[in-house]
C-alpha cells in the first residue's frame, strides 16, 4: 500500500553540516549531563583533599594514601566524564566522513515520519583497480525504511540551515534545509504541532 505524504523529498547531508548538527545535538542532551556529572566528581575530589588536609593532618600514612587514591580517582573520572562527549562526537563525525554523502529520502505524513537510504554515495559506486577497469564492489543492501512517531517524546529543533528530528533523547536525524523551498520548511516545522 502507497503511504499517503505531505512531503516527500531526496537530500543529503554534507559532512559539515552533520559535524555542526551533532555538537548542537550535544548541546541539548549530552553536555547537561556530562557537565553535572563533571562538577560531581571535583566537587568529590576536593571533599578528599579538604578531609585528607583537616581529619587525617597528623595520621597515619596509610590513611593519607587513600585519601590521594580518592582524589586521583575522582580527578580522573570527572576529566573522563568531560572528555568523553567529544571524543565520540570526533569519532562518530569521522565515520560519517568515510561514508561520503548518501542520498537519503523524507516522507512526511500525518503522525508519522518515514526517512530511507535511497543510495550509497556516488562517489564509491565503482572502485578501479591500478591499470584495470572497474572492479565489482559488494552491494550491501541498503538499511530498511525507518517510520519515526510524532508522539509526546518526538522533539523537532529549528537552526538556521537544518533541523534536528529527535523521536527521544537517544536518537537523531538532521534535515538539511538546503534544497527545500519555504513551502516544504513549513511543512516540517508544523510536524507535531497538531493538525
Amino acid at each position: 500500500m502507497e503511504e499517503k505524504y505531505k512531503l516527500e523529498k531526496e537530500y543529503t547531508i554534507p559532512y559539515s553540516l552533520f559535524r555542526d548538527a551533532y555538537r548542537d545535538y550535544q548541546k541539548l542532551y549530552v553536555f547537561p549531563k556530562s557537565r553535572i556529572k563533571t562538577v560531581l566528581l571535583a566537587v568529590l575530589a576536593l571533599i578528599m583533599a579538604a578531609v585528607r588536609l583537616t581529619v587525617f593532618r597528623d595520621s597515619s600514612v596509610a590513611a593519607a594514601y587513600v585519601c590521594y587514591l580518592f582524589f586521583v580517582i575522582f580527578i580522573a573520572l570527572a576529566t573522563k566524564s568531560w572528555y568523553d562527549p567529544n571524543k565520540i562526537r570526533d569519532n562518530l563525525v569521522k565515520s560519517v566522513q568515510t561514508l561520503g554523502e548518501p542520498v537519503y529520502k523524507i516522507g512526511v505524513g500525518d503522525g508519522f515520519i518515514d526517512i530511507s537510504t535511497v543510495s550509497d554515495d556516488p562517489s564509491t559506486d565503482i572502485e578501479y583497480e591500478e591499470g584495470e577497469g572497474p572492479a565489482e564492489v559488494e552491494d550491501d543492501p541498503l538499511p530498511e525504511k525507518t517510520r519515526i512517531k510524532v508522539d509526546e517524546s518526538f522533539k523537532l529543533h529549528e537552526y538556521d540551515d537544518y533541523f534536528l528530528i529527535v523521536p527521544d533523547a537517544a536518537m537523531l536525524y538532521i534535515l538539511p534545509k538546503k534544497g527545500f523551498n519555504e513551502s516544504e520548511t513549513e511543512i516540517i516545522r508544523k510536524i507535531g504541532k497538531g493538525k
